[in-house]
């Protein structure tokens, strides 16, 4: 991908400097600066020599910055002393002692009676932080990330194969490759820039892109070589179907699968279950065209795979996204250039969340059931071992089906939306609404703050400094430009005033959070990581700052990063290195380290079969179609940046639904048509798209949107998979019917027109209003 500046100035001239840092709003991390005039924001630039984004932006990291200037920005803590009364302003102070008081009263129940639910969109320092604090100091499970709903599955599908976390290839080795394979990944809206990337290494290697998403999304439209449109809930089948071809075509390494793999036995018996007139009807897809998939993928020594929430967002997420690391593993397409599997994220921080242990695994992937892991990690938090409770992490669907019997009365809340973001959004409403929640956000008019008892105002990006590490490990530095509105506090800043009220010591009395700033949190953090597979030792901010970005592992043996793991074919399963000893599929029954004892696979990779299973909640005579759930390249999660962004807004301002042609015309519903969708939890109300990017007897709704009836996760369920716990967000049964008739408004039609694929050209390729976005026009 050839260098190119974007840039986005609300000034005419030159600001008064520009602060380096990187965009928060996908997983590809892109390098920029940010404009500063007269202690504000003013704009953006590309980071031409970033080696992720070359200068690239995407439309919402060149135009979301306008948000930091919205007029519902919070700038007071609030409380609410009573249900049902209105919020209030307080000081800092008396929220804090508000917040002390409730917590120490729900503590007094036991240290599982409080959770803490965090976010993506924060750094490195922030998550350690927040970890030491729950994991360290109240030592309660009860802490996990929104991260849970869509990049919990990279880390159990990665762990699977490969027994630790941790992305195998990078953005580096789709520039080598002659084939990408794209699972469940709507590349050309949720990562622009990557899409840029992909499309310009298929033009300069002669390759071939394969899709495979139930719908024709923007990325088959404008890249695809082959769609494998199949069918919702057959992605296991689908990856057996391939296996089962690989197989019998003799297109599988077998001297690599001998000597570095475990499992190979039970994976080809398993598979001869999957002959292609088997799979092809499960999937709902031609013979043809899985044949021509498994061709290519056979023949093709250079070859990528990436895989995101199509794949993640369902009952057999860590399955079929394991299958994906078991295809590269019988080809030895892994751990050499231009080759391996990439489990991706859908934010920029989402791996810090899972390295730092404030989400569902312990800091630097430690295994909580390895007693050496948790002794290291007490004498590197100076408790002592016999009193450190490390209980196996909990996620906040449970979480939150225990706050619903009574088992959790105090939430914690950082940084996310989770009243819109959440399946099943109604029963979510009133569970959250039953507990003390307390609401840490950068906007007052977030959803969930809604149902606050305490609002605590935060600083955004921006306005504060730390680390974020990308979908391909790339640890990017973001300083400090301007300071935060009124008196909003770091989310940094927040939790260690929290420690410190609390009073969590160490064994020998000092306080357990002793750094007072990032830049010694993450000194600290440095010396928790070294020697674990997310190894950040060797690494320091103006080492970011002089390349860029830096991929983990950095250490003295990788002084500047590494481009790939595992290139010496040594993985990182050994018993007392991995991060887990496994789980059943299907089940989810974790193994013992008594069974991992019997595998020993000493440093091979796991082979993991498993057979596929038909979908919970199937279609019926009064729910007969199947919602799908997704994203818009104009918005990202729930809206509380982009929306406020006039340029992004007006491109979607408004919920959707497409609908095929064929159900469309039985239904009497035409462009532009009032629709509703109804459930057995809710209904939805929005804009009819008649379009045949879905497959008859199948919609599809953008779940960014929120209040007034328009939130898609209304109809989700709290049904998920078993290992990753990541919910089923991605198939829904519901009925649709017309409410009233009318007209498609300009910006209906032109989603429709991209949809279409009439514009085949990136979206991070286009200039949306440059120059011309003024603070003052952010739309609130």
């Amino acid at each position: 991908m050839q260098s190119r500046i974007d840039i986005n100035l609300a000034i005419g001239g030159e600001p008064d400097e520009w602060v380096h840092s990187a965009c928060l709003l996908c997983s590809n991390g892109c390098g920029m600066d940010i404009a500063v005039k007269d202690g504000r924001i003013v704009g953006v630039r590309g980071q031409a020599g970033h080696p992720v984004s070359f200068g690239h932006l995407g439309p919402k990291g060149e135009h979301a910055w306008v948000a930091n200037h919205s007029k519902r920005r919070g700038t007071v803590p609030m409380i609410r002393r009573t249900k049902g009364e209105l919020l209030q302003p307080a000081s800092w102070a008396e929220a804090m002692d508000f917040f002390v008081e409730r917590f120490r009263d729900a503590w007094a129940q036991g240290h599982n009676n409080l959770a803490c639910y965090n976010s993506g969109q924060l750094t490195i320092e922030e998550l350690y932080a927040l970890a030491k604090l729950w994991r360290g100091g109240l030592q309660s499970a009860n802490i996990d990330g929104n991260t849970r709903l869509c990049t919990a599955t990279s880390a159990t599908g990665l762990m699977a194969n490969f027994g630790t976390d941790g992305p195998v290839a990078s953005y580096a080795d789709i520039d080598q490759a002659e084939l990408l394979c794209l699972y469940g990944h709507n590349v050309a809206e949720v990562q622009t820039v990557l899409w840029e990337r992909m499309l310009a290494a298929k033009q300069a290697n002669g390759g071939r892109i394969i899709v495979a998403d139930p719908r024709k999304s923007p990325t088959v439209r404008q890249g695809a070589d082959l769609h494998l449109q199949l069918a919702p809930g057959s992605n296991v089948a689908l990856m057996n179907g391939i296996i089962h071809l690989l197989i019998r075509n003799g297109w599988i390494d077998r001297d690599f699968v001998d000597k570095h793999t475990v499992g190979f036995p039970e994976m080809e018996a398993m598979v001869r279950n999957y002959p292609p007139e088997r799979v092809a009807k499960i999937c709902a897809i031609p013979r043809a065209e899985l044949e021509t998939a498994a061709e290519w993928i056979g023949t093709t020594p250079h070859f990528v795979s990436t895989v995101l929430q199509g794949f993640y967002q369902s009952v057999e997420a860590t399955a079929s996204s394991s299958l994906v690391n078991s295809v590269h593993l019988l080809r030895g397409a892994i751990g050499k250039p231009g080759a391996g599997p990439l489990l991706m994220a859908g934010q920029p921080s989402a791996m810090c969340n899972r390295e730092a242990g404030a989400g569902g695994s312990y800091p630097a992937y430690r295994n909580p059931h390895n007693e050496q892991q948790m002794r290291d990690l007490a004498e590197c938090w100076n408790l002592d071992f016999d009193r450190f409770r490390h209980e196996v992490p909990n996620d906040i669907m449970s979480m939150m089906e225990s706050a619903e019997r009574g088992e959790i009365e105090f939430m914690w809340v950082i940084g996310t939306n989770p009243l819109v973001s959440l399946p099943d959004q109604n029963r979510s409403r009133r569970i959250l609404d039953q507990l003390f929640l307390v609401v840490q956000d950068p906007f007052i008019d977030a959803e969930t703050v809604d149902l606050a008892d305490i609002y605590f105002p935060a600083a955004m990006w921006g306005e504060k400094s730390g680390c974020i590490t990308n979908a391909d490990r790339s640890v990017n530095l973001l300083l400090k430009a301007v300071d935060p509105p009124g008196e909003a506090r770091s989310d940094f800043d927040v939790v260690v005033e929290v420690a410190r009220r609390l009073d969590f010591k160490d064994r020998e009395g000092a306080a357990l959070i002793a750094f007072a700033d990032p830049r010694e949190a993450f000194e600290e953090w440095r010396k928790v990581s070294k020697g674990r597979p997310c190894d950040y030792s060797g690494m320091s901010y103006e080492l970011i700052l002089e390349m860029g970005a830096v991929r983990w592992p950095c250490n003295d043996r990788h002084p500047r990063g590494c481009e790939r793991l595992y290139e010496d074919l040594n993985f990182g399963t050994h018993i007392d290195y991995c991060q887990t000893y496994g789980a059943d599929f299907l089940s989810g029954a974790p193994n013992t380290r008594a069974d991992y004892e019997r595998i020993d696979p000493k440093g091979k990779a796991f082979l993991r079969p498993v057979q596929w299973r038909r979908q919970p909640n199937p279609v019926s005579d009064k729910y007969p179609f199947t919602l799908i759930t997704g994203r818009v390249v104009y918005h990202f999660h729930t809206r509380t940046k982009t929306a406020r962004s006039e340029v992004l807004n007006r491109h979607a301002p408004h919920p959707y639904v497409e609908i095929h042609p064929e159900d469309a015309a039985r239904l009497d519903i035409g462009l532009g048509d009032m629709v509703e969708i109804t459930s057995p939890h809710g209904r939805w109300e929005g804009v009819a798209m008649v379009v045949d990017t879905v497959r008859p007897g199948e919609v599809f709704v953008p779940f960014h949107y929120g209040r007034d009836a328009q939130s898609a996760n209304q109809h989700t369920w709290y049904a998920r998979d078993p290992i990753s716990h990541q919910p089923q967000l991605k198939s829904s049964p519901v009925a649709v019917r017309r409410l009233s008739f009318g007209e498609p408004e300009p910006w209906l039609l032109e989603r429709l027109a991209e949809l279409n694929g009439n514009d085949t050209e990136p979206f991070a390729a286009r200039i949306f209003g440059a120059a011309t976005n003024d603070p003052a026009t952010a739309a609130e």
